[in-house]
């Protein structure tokens, strides 16, 4: 095994335990910041997913999935962003 192997095996251990950890704040979070937060890491880390493939592989359709990923994520926090600033905004009093 040559140290990028060894490199790459460590990355995708490291990666899932950030899973792991990030799927606990999504199922556990107190607040709808919280698991907003952790959709847009579970995101981040599909990302570094693919990107792990793409090296261990060789195969560069996996840099394309990831450039997919990172845009769909980028939609969902703006999403999630617009959705929380409409929640907290008090409601428009009569007449207004």
């Amino acid at each position: 095994m040559t140290f990028l192997h060894i490199c790459i095996v460590l990355a995708f251990f490291i990666v899932g335990l950030s899973t792991g950890a990030v799927a606990w704040r999504l199922i556990r979070g107190p607040s709808t910041a919280d698991r907003a937060i952790a959709t847009d890491m579970l995101g981040l880390l599909a990302i570094c997913f693919a990107a792990l493939v793409a090296a261990a592989t060789g195969a560069r359709a996996y840099l394309d999935i990831a450039f997919g990923i990172a845009l769909i994520g980028f939609l969902a926090a703006v999403s999630f962003g617009g959705l929380l600033e409409r929640a907290s905004a008090p409601p428009p009093e009569p007449g207004e």
